[in-house]
């Protein structure tokens, strides 16, 4: 479901003003799954990141009227799931395990499709998705957040606090690591 600048601002409004419970899930169904891939990307948990974008999501209905003075909602439920998430990695509870999983979800079969050219694409998406994984988490999470959600640089830089000149930085390093590591795969 994709939303406009101004439906979001009328939906935003109307969960503000009139408590409107359609328009509550209207927000909730368009920003959950950008939400639930972010977390996602940064704890590598599906249940724990589940229960942040839905406190997240809770706590912008329970704002009230206070909801209305939010300019940007993206930015700030980009920024508040962020925060949820580093609050819970650095808690005494969590213990840190990285297992590196590889999204095939992405490799859809279609009748048409020539079985040779799947299996090269699904090669080179779990290449680049090792790739992204092993990078340090700021470039990851700049490089997931322009490639894979679409924000901008300087939506980018207000999300995670620095300036768009790091943001540059981060985002050569990445695209020169794919770049990188396709070369040697493609030329073994």
């Amino acid at each position: 479901m994709k939303l406009s600048s101004q439906e979001l601002l009328y939906y935003q409004s109307k969960v503000a003003y009139y408590r409107d419970e359609q328009s509550y899930k209207r927000l909730f169904l368009y920003f959950h799954p950008i939400l639930y891939r972010f977390s996602y990307n940064i704890l590598q948990d599906k249940s724990i990141s589940e229960e942040i974008v839905s406190d997240t999501m809770l706590k912008i209905w329970e704002m009230g009227s206070k909801l209305s003075q939010i300019q940007f909602l993206k930015i700030y439920l980009i920024t508040s799931v962020k925060n949820a998430c580093f609050t819970y990695l650095a808690s005494k509870k969590h213990k840190q395990s990285l297992s590196e999983s590889i999204d095939n979800d992405d490799v859809q079969m279609c009748n048409g499709e020539n079985p040779e050219q799947l299996y090269i694409y699904s090669e080179v998406t779990q290449r680049v998705n090792k790739v992204i994984a092993s990078l340090p988490l700021k470039c990851q999470l700049v490089f997931r957040l322009i490639k894979e959600e679409g924000l901008s640089y300087k939506e980018v830089s207000k999300v995670l606090e620095i300036s768009q000149n790091t943001i540059e930085t981060h985002m050569r390093i990445a695209l020169r690591k794919i770049r990188l590591d396709l070369k040697h795969f493609l030329h073994k």
